[in-house]
């Protein structure tokens, strides 16, 4: 099953007949998967015959019926022989292939043998005959030239047209027109063909090299549906020699399949100095102004590509230049104002910058991951501006729904370690601690530029999250809370450290960690060796009420948790733990009391307003419920889920 377009599900198509062969069964094909968007693909005969869908689909109920007995292809990926899978298969049950861009591969596999075997499985496939007959148009067309032919792939279409798409930057789906002229102007001697779904691609592109042909050269397609069209094009695409393409396209990748090759990157076939030149031509086309791009998105996304040399080679001004040549042609891509904020972050324009992210962030079209990156910037431009308390709000608005978002990471550490954001009112956290554990260098999924924002290595901010485990939104958080060995090893490299020592909170903190992968007696022992030494820190009496109420042990719990409102500033979190030890104790009435001081308090930790509302509506209180939903989607408006909950309330009320 695959909700997204001709590419993928045809990689997994290819899949799934390879794994029936080799595992003595058979495959079924979801085509059409409830929340699928891919209009182009409503009718599949279009592109297959009739015998072929009657045999290998199957109808959404069919399908969601086998949900008891499916299990996801991951869920053997990692075992060491066949003989789950062949059980599993062997008892009656099913295997789910959904995701991925890749040859499935299992580890007692060779995956140079598998690669091989693809070219042959597109005769596994019954086509529509129209499709059948170009098939065979084709195949004839490309070995009538023999000699070596390279098909580029200009990935375009929806990334640039259509919503949501065309507001997130894929920077690894596009590239500049000019890296693919580089590398034609590198092989004069090869056959070129150029593929794209937007036609004002190729036409561009054979226009400024007469010798590239497109797949109108091959046969003609006038007749053909623009499914037919796309698929034939992908299959002439793995007739070619070689592919070129961007990095991440399903498109391209299924034609390298069908080839039994794989598909080369530009960043595997110039060499550093190659590239470099052809991104300052981009630049040189910048300077003639959006209108030398086929639309003002276009422009934007080739942007992305090109500012991030510019950043890194302290061209800020000419980046801002060019940002706001797009923005004032009309882009209206939601990720551009957030682009240009950042420009002017670099150049401490801070004023604008506050004024494209504030833009950016009341963009509904912005994606969710950018809109947590324009909290932080944002935060981070409050922060110049002096106002602190904003700057404060807007980050934690941003950490509890993605603690370890590069973004979220750079900027957070660079408000500690610059005393923007101190322990104590608004957030209780362990600065020593997190300071002990730099994380390794970001490179990837960051919008912004990690050297021009921090000298050193971000700090691992998940140790908050760690320490208050009720309010991260992401999975990532969830999944390291249930990871006991990421977390020994975390405990290893602070025992490693000087001093971390009997008082210190890193000391205190490792026995949070047993506490987390159960281990609480050794967490208890540890712990009161800590107190022992510092008896007024705070936050070693949060510790200890928390391995206690995990104990059972609550009236000692809510003793420790009195000790910390007596040390440290009143804090939502304070109210909050004290609620859960109540609720664990039996006293419904105090525990709702709790959560709500914490809620009056907070206006930071959107799910510290779905904990209450879970707790009203499993109290029968459907009111309260949706007030506090409410809450919570007005700390997080980019976080469908709770105005969907609040919906439903609202709805079953009704």
């Amino acid at each position: 099953m695959r909700k997204d377009q001709l590419g993928a599900r045809l990689l997994m198509m290819l899949n799934s007949i390879r794994l029936a062969e080799d595992y003595g069964t058979d495959f079924r094909i979801n085509w059409f998967p409830r929340g699928a968007m891919a209009p182009k693909l409503d009718t599949p005969s279009d592109l297959f015959d009739e015998a072929f869908i009657a045999r290998h689909f199957i109808e959404n109920d069919a399908f969601e019926a086998l949900d008891d007995v499916t299990r996801p292809i991951w869920s053997f990926l990692n075992d060491p022989g066949p003989e789950k899978l062949e059980a599993h298969l062997a008892g009656g049950g099913h295997v789910l292939l959904d995701e991925g861009f890749e040859i499935v591969e299992f580890p007692w596999e060779d995956a140079g043998d598998l690669r091989g075997r693809f070219r042959g499985f597109i005769t596994k496939i019954g086509f529509n005959p129209v499709v059948r007959d170009h098939i065979a148009t084709i195949e004839a067309a490309m070995n009538r030239d023999g000699g070596r032919t390279i098909a580029y792939h200009i990935r375009r279409g929806d990334i640039l047209n259509e919503d949501p798409w065309k507001h997130k930057e894929w920077p690894a789906k596009i590239e500049p027109d000019e890296l693919y002229s580089a590398y034609l102007e590198k092989n004069p001697d090869a056959g070129a063909l150029v593929f794209s779904d937007q036609a004002e691609s190729i036409e561009r592109f054979t226009k400024a090299h007469p010798k590239v042909g497109s797949i109108d050269n091959l046969a003609d397609l006038s007749q053909c549906k623009p499914v037919q069209r796309d698929f034939l094009e992908l299959f002439a695409m793995s007739r070619a020699s070689e592919i070129v393409a961007p990095p991440i396209s399903a498109f391209s990748r299924a034609a390298a399949r069908l080839s039994g090759q794989e598909r080369k990157c530009f960043h595997e076939v110039m060499t550093l100095e190659e590239r470099e030149n052809a991104y300052e031509k981009v630049f040189e086309r910048f300077q003639e102004g959006p209108g030398a791009f086929i639309t003002p998105s276009e422009a934007a996304h080739v942007y992305v590509k090109l500012v991030r040399r510019l950043q890194e080679q302290n061209r800020d001004q000419e980046a801002w230049d060019i940002g706001q040549a797009i923005l004032d042609a009309g882009a209206d891509n939601a990720f551009m104002p957030l682009m240009h904020a950042i420009n002017g972050l670099y150049l401490s324009k801070w004023d604008e910058a506050l004024r494209h992210v504030e833009q950016a962030l009341a963009d509904p079209k912005q994606w969710q991951e950018n809109y947590i990156t324009g909290l932080v910037v944002r935060a981070h431009v409050l922060g110049a501006l002096g106002k602190r308390t904003g700057a404060r709000r807007s980050f934690l608005r941003a950490f509890w729904q993605k603690p370890t978002l590069p973004d979220v990471l750079v900027i957070g550490s660079f408000m500690i370690k610059r005393q923007r954001l101190r322990p104590g009112r608004v957030l209780p956290f362990d600065r020593d601690t997190l300071l002990l554990l730099p994380m390794r260098y970001q490179q990837t999924n960051i919008a912004l530029q990690q050297n021009k924002i921090l000298r050193r290595r971000a700090a691992d901010l998940s140790v908050i999250a760690i320490e208050w485990p009720w309010f991260a939104m992401d999975g990532k958080t969830s999944r390291l809370l249930n990871a006991p060995e990421e977390l020994e090893q975390m405990r290893m490299r602070l025992e490693a450290h000087e001093s971390c020592v009997p008082g210190s909170l890193p000391f205190s903190f490792c026995a949070l960690l047993d506490a987390r992968m159960g281990k609480l007696d050794a967490a208890l022992a540890r712990n009161s060796e800590a107190l022992a030494h510092a008896p007024d820190v705070a936050l070693l009496h949060k510790r200890q009420a928390e391995i206690l109420m995990m104990q059972g042990a609550h009236e000692a719990a809510l003793t420790e948790v009195a000790r910390c409102m007596e040390l440290a500033p009143d804090h939502a979190f304070w109210h909050f733990l004290k609620g859960l030890i109540l609720q664990a104790a039996g006293d419904a009435a105090q525990a709702r009391a709790c959560f709500e001081t914490a809620s009056a308090m907070d206006d930071s930790t959107a799910e510290l307003h779905a904990y209450l509302a879970d707790f009203c509506r499993g109290a029968g209180d459907d009111a309260g419920a949706i007030a506090a939903l409410e809450r919570a989607a007005e700390i997080a408006p980019n976080q469908q889920r709770y105005r969907n909950r609040r919906d439903r309330l609202l709805k079953k009320q009704a």
